[in-house]
């Protein structure tokens, strides 16, 4: 248990992985800095005969990376996988400029839905071999997503600094108290996570209909209470929380519930009273990748038994139908879950994040 708490304290405080070659600018580098426990050993066969050179663009944070990262070197060992950790929009339109001359193989984490739709040329068309394994929902039915994590909308809450503020925090309605002014943590939509969250509070608020008036009702409440602030990654939503320095933040399950699950005290975990959303986010190989046969091979590997079966050992939900996810995680049973209207929000996304932004200049702040 006191190493997974140093595999914890790992996220919070951005320490970084180990690359297996130079550093790129924007990297993050360096030796890991932790001893995993011996549940986190890798165990199977290993293909010293593969060898070779990988690019990854990750936006996952450290924790989550290290199992993909890990394992793969394991099974790996002779390939020479490097990294760029950095969010979604970034890492997309780095993709974006590099095309005529892809310097990329692989994008891990951050794709949802509508970068199919909206980002479908950045990305090469395939289907994993092993994706009859994946749940019927999560499967590759986009042609060139392969859906590797899921993620639940929820609260992050530091019950002292609500309590210093006499607030309680049970969903979006309490978002709006005048008490948690300048206190709640939300990532501009442009983020993966983001955009996540927004398409959750506008479902949820609006009944199911993303595009009612009540929804964008809420949200003009809500951008009234944010103290003119929003944060620019999603990491920076848990953490402050975690910290201390906000009182609650809209963010996604995994770093919160393991939070919540190793003791870091005083942070809870609050699923929405009115509702909210799961969602899936997915691996790509990118257009024309250097080393096309390796990026499949890693490909195959993040929705493999072995991977996914790792990922559920840890508090992060994963889409294997052969695989149980961790007894920690609250059941969707439990919860009150709206479903995503996928196509209308994938087709009307710039028009939404531009409704989003004008709506956003009458409270945002210069300072």
């Amino acid at each position: 248990m006191k190493k997974l708490v140093v595999i914890l304290l790992a996220l919070f405080m951005a320490l970084t992985l180990t690359a297996c070659g130079k550093k790129e600018e924007g990297q993050q580098g360096g030796e890991a800095q932790y001893d995993p426990d011996p549940e986190w050993q890798w165990v199977g066969e290993i293909h010293p005969e593969v060898t070779g050179d990988l690019m990854v663009y990750s936006t996952m944070a450290d924790l989550e990376f290290s199992i993909f990262y890990e394992g793969f070197g394991h099974k790996y060992p002779n390939v020479n996988m490097e990294y760029v950790n950095a969010g979604a929009g970034e890492l997309k339109s780095r993709i974006e400029a590099e095309s005529a001359n892809p310097q990329c193989d692989v994008m891990l984490g951050g794709l949802v839905y509508s970068d199919a739709i909206n980002y479908a040329n950045l990305f090469e068309p395939y289907v994993s071999v092993n994706n009859s394994k994946m749940s019927e929902d999560a499967q590759n039915q986009t042609g060139v997503l392969t859906w590797i994590t899921d993620q639940v909308v929820n609260l992050v809450v530091n019950t002292k600094v609500c309590e210093e503020l006499g607030v309680e925090v049970k969903g979006y309605n309490d978002l709006l108290n005048p008490k948690l002014q300048g206190m709640i943590n939300v990532a501009v939509p442009t983020t993966s996570s983001g955009w996540n969250n927004l398409c959750s509070m506008l479902t949820v608020m609006g009944n199911g209909d993303a595009s009612s008036d009540a929804a964008w009702e809420y949200v003009d409440k809500l951008m009234a209470n944010l103290g003119g602030k929003l944060q620019s990654s999603s990491s920076k939503v848990f953490k402050e929380v975690f910290a201390g320095e906000k009182a609650v933040g809209v963010s996604y399950e995994f770093p919160c519930v393991t939070a919540e699950v190793e003791g870091v005290d005083p942070v809870k975990v609050v699923y929405f009273e009115e509702g909210t959303i799961h969602s899936l986010f997915a691996d790509a190989i990118v257009k024309n990748a250097p080393h096309m046969e390796l990026a499949k091979t890693f490909i195959d590997w993040t929705i493999s038994d072995e991977c996914q079966g790792k990922l559920a050992t840890s508090l992060q939900r994963q889409g294997n139908a052969n695989i149980t996810n961790n007894p920690a995680l609250k059941p969707y049973s439990e919860m009150k879950l709206y479903k995503l209207d996928n196509e209308y929000l994938a087709k009307n996304q710039p028009q939404i994040l531009e409704h989003w932004n004008e709506l956003w200049k009458k409270y945002e702040s210069n300072n």
